[in-house]
């Protein structure tokens, strides 16, 4: 049984506010690699907070199957990060040349 993530845009929140809905699927066509974390709820919440700023409130519960407090402590930050990073760079929008 392999386990992707799947999410969903909830845009049509009060004062233009987004959300970004995630959990685990079971998919058979996703490959195998490493110890596959079990994502039971996450919960991404955007909010405008003035010009050209957001204000972005994560809220996650996780099964990462065993990894002990020094994982957390040296990656999981790195990893929540690059993920806020894609998050944004999904709004960006391509400057014409």
């Amino acid at each position: 049984m392999l386990w992707i993530v799947g999410g969903t845009w909830v845009t049509d929140l009060p004062k233009g506010a987004c959300a970004l809905v995630c959990t685990s699927v079971e998919h058979q066509g996703a490959p195998a690699l490493g110890v596959r974390a079990n994502v039971l709820t996450s919960r991404y919440f955007i909010e405008p907070c003035g010009n050209n700023k957001s204000r972005l409130t994560h809220i996650s519960r996780t099964d990462c199957r065993g990894r002990f407090p020094e994982w957390y402590n040296k990656l999981y930050g790195h990893l929540c990060a690059a993920e806020v990073v894609r998050i944004r760079d999904s709004f960006t929008v391509p400057m014409d040349k």
